[in-house]
């Protein structure tokens, strides 16, 4: 049986660490938002967002028979960034709870927005259950607003 004093021990120091992403960000604002076909993300004027596509040849049928994925980006306005920055900043989403929706057991829907506004981090995680997984207002308000500017 070998002794756990032979085994070299290695020590790091965590303060070199950023303590959040949201200090690793340069940009001073971030949005990235997560669901089921889309992810959405927001750095600068930047918009980028990705879109899946199933296709299915039997209609009965829960396994696409083709899945696609569209990746697509556009520059925002300075008045939309501006928008988004005030929706999120009043709405009270930064003051939501990190998790909503229905138990981990249950069957659900992810959907996510994390935001970075002035070196403040917040990620919001839904478990979307038609039945039981409702958002609180202020998430559904950012997540409408995002989905808005890739339309």
């Amino acid at each position: 049986m070998q002794s756990f004093d032979s085994i070299p021990t290695v020590f790091m120091i965590s303060k070199s660490l950023p303590e959040t992403e949201c200090e690793n960000q340069a940009e001073g604002f971030v949005v990235k938002y997560s669901a089921p076909t889309v992810s959405i993300t927001v750095k600068k004027l930047s918009l980028i967002w990705s879109e899946r596509i199933e296709s299915y040849k039997n209609s009965i049928s829960a396994i696409p028979s083709q899945v696609t994925t569209h990746i697509k980006n556009k520059k925002l306005t300075n008045y939309q960034l501006n928008q988004l920055k005030k929706l999120i900043q009043s709405s009270g989403f930064m003051n939501l709870a990190a998790e909503y929706g229905v138990a981990t057991n249950q069957r659900y829907y992810p959907y996510s927005i994390s935001v970075c506004i002035d070196n403040k981090e917040k990620k919001v995680f839904l478990r979307s259950n038609p039945s039981n997984g409702k958002s609180p207002e202020a998430f559904r308000v950012v997540e409408d607003y995002l989905r808005q500017l890739i339309k």
